[in-house]
């Protein structure tokens, strides 16, 4: 099996989901007993939230947002960033495969934050999406495992 190319796509899906939970945390967050002033202070946190991870994960449109990604036979993955920055990272073992929802958590090389790719079917040609899973699924685990 050769290297798999993935090149991402803004998802939109993804966008709505975002919305609806940050707008979920902000509905809940009106009746609690709090100062107004500290409401409107994580009323703000929300949205700048919002609008990061808008950027970044669903819209694509952030300098650090991941565009591309290359995963080898060594199961190591090359992050494109949409600045052009190509970033080495090795596989976590809390990545999650399902047929409606891939995360892949990596840990860049000489980095100590992790950093997660969220792919949801709309992000992803159909054929890449099941060609990611299987490759998340089977080869990846069978990797781990030889470990």
């Amino acid at each position: 099996m050769s290297d798999l190319l993935i090149r991402l796509q803004p998802s939109y899906y993804l966008a709505v989901l975002l919305g609806l939970a940050h707008a979920a945390a902000g509905l809940v967050l009106w009746p609690l007993a709090l100062p107004p002033g500290v409401k409107a202070a994580i009323a703000i946190l929300l949205i700048v939230s919002l609008i990061y991870y808008l950027r970044k994960d669903a819209l694509l449109t952030a300098h650090d947002a991941v565009v591309a990604l290359t995963l080898t036979e060594e199961m190591s993955c090359t992050l494109i960033a949409r600045s052009g920055q190509s970033m080495t990272c090795n596989l976590s073992d809390n990545t999650f495969v399902a047929p409606y929802l891939t995360v892949i958590n990596l840990q860049p090389v000489e980095q100590f934050f992790m950093r997660s790719v969220v792919i949801l079917p709309d992000s992803i040609d159909a054929e890449e999406f099941r060609r990611l899973r299987i490759w998340l699924q089977w080869k990846w685990k069978n990797e781990r495992e030889k470990r």
